[in-house]
């Protein structure tokens, strides 16, 4: 198995950055947020979910740093592929299922665990020569309304598979839609839609992140730990869980300082413009290195001092407000992380923090700290 300080050193030869970001990944935050997690649902086996690369934190680095988690989550096989020839051990589930035979044959030749939500997947199995070994989900629709079978098909797709010629391991999954509201009811009914299948002999899976949290009456024999992994409270509350420790720092630098004058208008559209002689100090990071371009107030660190935004986010660069701070071309902003954090930013940008840490984890330069 190869080692996370060679896997760093491959990024760093044979990737090429082209951008002034950087992602700051700690490994220990991951393992605090995984730990604090389990501590929550005990009796349940915790999932990490580590698809889109580890919610842009790098899907490698966090298995790696998370051998003790129950199992990993990704979205697709090809996920999956590089986790296994990383060494990475541990059960993988994918999300998504598979979507053709040959990716059902990856799954078998991976020992990869697929999500089963439709009919004609069921079609496949039934139709493939070798199922040995295979361990899937069925997934059942009890009101998110995407992917999963209804009452009546589960029941008749439990039965189809019991009698294929194979010994399969089956375990049922759910998905909740609205949990992370706690004053929304939906999260109940779709619990007691769990409850009235009568299928309680299987292995279930209902919590995600939010259900962790928020809904004890969703643990189950097994949990999903998604978006809390990476320190971001995914319930809809004014004080977050201070428990879970931000993982992911985004960072730039700045690119220019300028003096203005009162009247002069900043940036595209000329959307702020300074009220008094302001110094306004240019930042090299834009939405085309994740940082959202609907941004509307908000605030970075330079120097590790408050600095507003202002102005139109373009694709390269943003501008803040120094005046009266002693800043050059080159000292450090933050971008998010302990503060202002992810989640503070997202939701000015009428977004979540899902979305930025994907992007700009794709695009910045990452280094991996308390490995």
């Amino acid at each position: 198995m190869k080692t996370l300080a060679w896997m760093n050193s491959q990024i760093s030869i044979n990737k090429t950055h082209t951008r002034h970001t950087q992602v700051i990944i700690d490994l220990e935050a991951v393992r605090a947020n995984y730990a604090y997690l389990k501590s929550k649902s005990p009796q349940s086996k915790v999932i990490a979910v580590i698809k889109a690369d580890a919610y842009g934190h790098g899907a490698i680095e966090v298995a790696t740093a998370l051998l003790d988690a129950d199992a990993f989550a990704v979205a697709t096989t090809l996920e999956a592929i590089p986790l296994r020839q990383s060494g990475i051990t541990k059960k993988i589930v994918i999300l998504g299922g598979f979507l053709n035979e040959s990716e059902l044959q990856q799954c078998l030749d991976y020992q990869l665990d697929p999500v089963i939500h439709q009919q004609w997947q069921v079609d496949l199995l039934k139709q493939f020569k070798s199922h040995s070994s295979l361990e899937l989900w069925l997934k059942f629709n009890s009101g998110m309304g995407r992917l999963g079978f209804d009452a009546t098909e589960l029941k008749s797709v439990l039965q189809q598979l019991k009698i294929l010629n194979t010994e399969i391991t089956i375990r049922l999954m759910t998905h909740l839609a609205n949990a992370d509201d706690t004053n929304d009811a939906k999260s109940l009914e779709q619990i007691d839609n769990v409850a009235q299948l009568g299928l309680e002999k299987h292995d279930w899976g209902i919590s995600n992140s939010a259900g962790i949290l928020g809904w004890p009456q969703s643990h189950r024999n097994w949990v999903r730990a998604g978006i809390a992994l990476y320190g971001c409270d995914p319930l809809m509350v004014e004080i977050p869980d201070e428990n879970l420790q931000p993982v992911m720092t985004f960072k730039s630098q700045v690119l220019a300082v300028n003096k203005c004058k009162k009247g002069q208008s900043i940036g595209y559209s000329g959307l702020y413009t300074c009220e008094q002689d302001e110094t306004i100090a240019v930042v090299a990071v834009g939405y085309a290195d994740g940082y959202p371009r609907h941004l509307s107030g908000g605030y970075v660190l330079v120097n590790g001092v408050k600095a507003d935004i202002v102005g139109r986010v373009s694709m390269d660069m943003i501008t803040v407000k120094i005046t009266g701070k002693d800043v050059k071309a080159g000292d450090e902003v933050i971008l998010w992380g302990s503060e202002p954090k992810a989640s503070e930013i997202a939701r000015n940008s009428e977004t979540i923090a899902y979305e930025l840490f994907c992007h700009a984890g794709s695009h910045g330069l990452r280094e991996y700290i308390n490995q």
